[in-house]
């Protein structure tokens, strides 16, 4: 679709004295471009509202990324490259002339370029928990903390009738929860082989703790991404919306 439209662009560079967002076909591409930015938020709206949308999440997925990049590349030839690789101007008139045409496009740039981060943010946690659930031999977040609740009870059994230092240990150990305390205690010999025991499933433990920690970190900042994506996404549909509108009107008007 984008390389019908690239070459329709290049026939108008060709052959039209003066080409711009004003004169078809470049103006056409601009209706275009806020087709696609329609079609990307189509996703953000089945995964929130309406979840019984035909076609799998994946496909969807898929046309809001791909579809997104598309759009902000037909956007360029709408603009035929203005205030992107030519024609610097950052004053306000320019920002806010034409219905707000260029902060619409920049709004669409920063838009795409968050959700491009995203995606790769997204392979990264994708990544860094696969390989946690792989090396751990438990699995993810949920059954990691179910692992880290049998090791804690079977701890306290351990604990149970012996020594305060054994205790003492123990309790550390659990506060701790992704390392040991490094001075061990001193025992009484019968109680040595329990220890053993106990020691292994506290570095069992503390290794779950440390595999649990890099999993949560991993989703924290997929979070964290999703809170900026978000706002950003509602702000550029916004002033996406208010130029497009506009400009149709004013189309529709003037013929």
């Amino acid at each position: 679709m984008y390389g019908g439209i690239y070459a329709w662009y290049v026939h108008a560079i060709r052959t039209q004295q003066y080409p711009g967002p004003y004169t078809d076909p470049l103006r056409l591409f601009g209706i275009v471009a806020f087709c696609l930015v329609l079609v990307v938020a189509v996703y953000s709206l089945r995964r929130r509202f309406k979840r019984t949308m035909p076609g799998r999440v994946q496909n969807w997925l898929w046309v809001h990324t791909w579809f997104g990049v598309c759009s902000i590349l037909v956007a360029f030839l709408h603009e035929n490259y203005a205030n992107i690789l030519r024609d610097f101007r950052f004053t306000q008139m320019r920002f806010s002339e034409a219905a707000f045409g260029m902060l619409a496009l920049y709004a669409l740039v920063l838009l795409v370029a968050s959700g491009i981060i995203g995606r790769l943010l997204d392979g990264w946690q994708a990544h860094v928990i696969a390989a946690e659930a792989n090396s751990n031999g438990v699995g993810i977040v949920q059954a990691v903390q179910e692992r880290l609740h049998e090791l804690e009870l079977t701890i306290e059994r351990f604990s149970a009738g012996k020594s305060a230092a054994f205790k003492l240990y123990c309790s550390e150990a659990l506060g701790r929860k992704t390392s040991l305390p490094e001075m061990l205690p001193v025992l009484a010999p019968e109680e040595l082989g329990d220890f053993e025991r106990v020691y292994e499933v506290l570095m069992q433990r503390a290794y779950l703790g440390r595999s649990l920690q890099r999993q949560k970190r991993a989703r924290l900042i997929i979070r964290a991404w999703r809170y900026v994506h978000i706002p950003l996404a509602c702000a550029a549909l916004a002033i996406i919306g208010y130029h497009s509108v506009s400009e149709l009107i004013k189309m529709v008007l003037y013929r």
